[in-house]
């Protein structure tokens, strides 16, 4: 995330188009830049109870969501922290 976060949206189009060989560049693009207006990529890794809240608020809306849930049982820190900690 601290390459997405230093990057512009056409460099980190560039350099996800090979994952996507059907689509635009351009369409990339702009998926990236609303990503980063959003702050949907966070540098810390770590996904908040309030970024799971969110996320399952979009799902749900899209009518993809049955039931949400706890955060406590289905998310943990530990790993994005030690990948924090490597990088730092």
């Amino acid at each position: 995330m601290k390459w997405v976060e230093n990057h512009t949206p056409e460099e980190i189009a560039t350099s996800i188009s090979p994952q996507f060989p059907d689509a635009d560049l351009d369409i990339l693009t702009a998926v990236a830049k609303r990503y980063k207006d959003q702050d949907t990529w966070k540098p810390d890794l770590i996904l908040t109870e309030e970024g799971l809240n969110h996320m399952m608020d979009i799902v749900e809306l899209a009518g993809e969501l049955d039931k949400r849930a706890p955060y406590e049982k289905i998310v943990t820190k530990k790993f994005a922290e030690k990948a924090m900690k490597s990088i730092q």
